[in-house]
């Protein structure tokens, strides 16, 4: 199983999805040389080591109903571990982001400072 891309693919994804959804994030959330067995369970795995490093990184913060999500950035991920869906239809076209379903979504921290809630 695929849990991380390399240091280029990230920093190419956070660019790339910088102020977009968190969807846009899960749908880039691929290594660069796709495997043939690259499953949605990848893809998640991959997104959930994003979401991390976006955090930890000082990227994005969550937040939920105009309220930053409380809690360790592990908590939050986990949460989002938690309740992601088992397979791709359940995803919705990524429209489960924007479901009551989904922990929160991100609030991109732009280089002057200011915040972009998506």
């Amino acid at each position: 199983m695929i849990k991380s891309i390399s240091e280029n693919e990230y920093k190419e994804l956070a660019d790339a999805a910088e102020g977009q959804t968190l969807d846009a994030v899960l749908c880039y959330s691929i290594p660069e040389k796709v495997p043939a067995d690259f499953s949605f369970e990848d893809r998640k795995e991959i997104f959930l080591w994003v979401l991390t490093r976006l955090l930890n990184d000082g990227r994005i913060k969550l937040a939920k109903h105009s309220k930053f999500l409380e809690g360790s950035v592990e908590e939050q991920v986990e949460r989002f571990r938690k309740a992601l869906p088992k397979t791709e239809v359940e995803m919705d076209d990524g429209l489960w982001f924007f479901d009551d379903r989904c922990p929160g979504g991100a609030v991109w921290i732009l280089p002057n400072g200011s915040l972009n809630w998506t």
